[in-house]
Parts: structure tokens; sequence; C-alpha cells
């Protein structure tokens, strides 16, 4: 990097930062309801009929047109992600809890609100998405960039 950017420092400063006491505000934790519907979707790496490979959500190729799920905008819907790869995947608009990692509780790094969760070979992650802001079509899609490339993605429309 010192190819890139060098500093040079020419005089000596008092350094009067501290770490606060608390870090961020308390958030509201979202909760689960029997009634919310629930989504499921599989990033998953498949054969075309000429067998070449492709990165898939639910088994298809992305198409713009073809829409995933159509939650309501206020709504909070519970969505299942499973792999049979590595995929960090990305939400476009809601941001979301995760609630379970492979039926068991999440772990301290999935604390908070996300809008990408690392999701491992053949794990399911369960998250409770809210979905605010605006009506219209969204993308949800890996964030690995030769899977974006290849177009592992989805579309969901907020109503």
């Amino acid at each position: 990097m010192r190819d890139v950017m060098r500093f040079h420092v020419v005089r000596r400063g008092r350094d009067d930062s501290r770490v606060p006491a608390r870090l961020a505000p308390s958030f509201e934790r979202l909760v689960p309801a029997g009634d919310m519907p629930v989504r499921v979707f599989d990033f998953r790496r498949t054969r075309d009929g000429g067998d070449r490979p492709m990165w898939t959500v639910n088994g298809r190729p992305f198409r713009p047109d073809t829409v995933l799920a159509s939650p309501r905008l206020g709504s909070v819907e519970r969505w299942r992600f499973s792999s049979d790869f590595h995929h960090p995947v990305h939400v476009h608009l809601a941001r979301f809890q995760v609630v379970a990692r492979g039926g068991r509780p999440p772990g301290a790094a999935d604390a908070g609100w996300k809008d990408t969760v690392d999701v491992r070979p053949y794990e399911v992650v369960e998250v409770l998405a809210r979905f605010t802001g605006y009506r219209g079509r969204y993308m949800l899609h890996c964030h690995n960039l030769e899977h974006e490339d290849m177009a592992m993605m989805g579309t969901f429309e907020v109503v």
C-alpha cells in the first residue's frame, strides 16, 4: 500500500477518542408468528439441458419477469435459505434477523439487523425479513461475484 499512498505525520496530537460504553442502541427483535408466510430459497448449482453448469435459485435460472415471492409492504416473513455451496445471500430492500442456523439458534455473528447472510454448504439459515420502504420489484442473489455474473438471483415483488 505504500506505493499507493503515504502518510507523513508532521506533529503530535492529543488522542481524546473513547470507545462508548454502548456501541449501538438496542434494536427491536422480530418474533416468529404462526401465521407468518414462509418462503424457501435454495441456492444450488445445476445443469442445463446441454449439461452446462448453472447457478440457480429454486432450480430455476434467472428470469427478470419471474417473481419468486410477493411480500406485503410493512410485513414480516420467514425466509429459509439453503445451499449446496458457500453462498453469501443478499436481499435488496429488506433487512432481516437470523433466527436459526442449521436448526439451532443463531451464532453471535448473526446478531442484529442484516442484509446479507453467510449460508454454508448444505446448511439452512432461517431469517425474519421486514419489508419496509417502497412497493416494487427487488432482487435477492448470491454475493459471490462469479455467481452474480452467472445470474444466481431471483426477483421478489413487494406489493
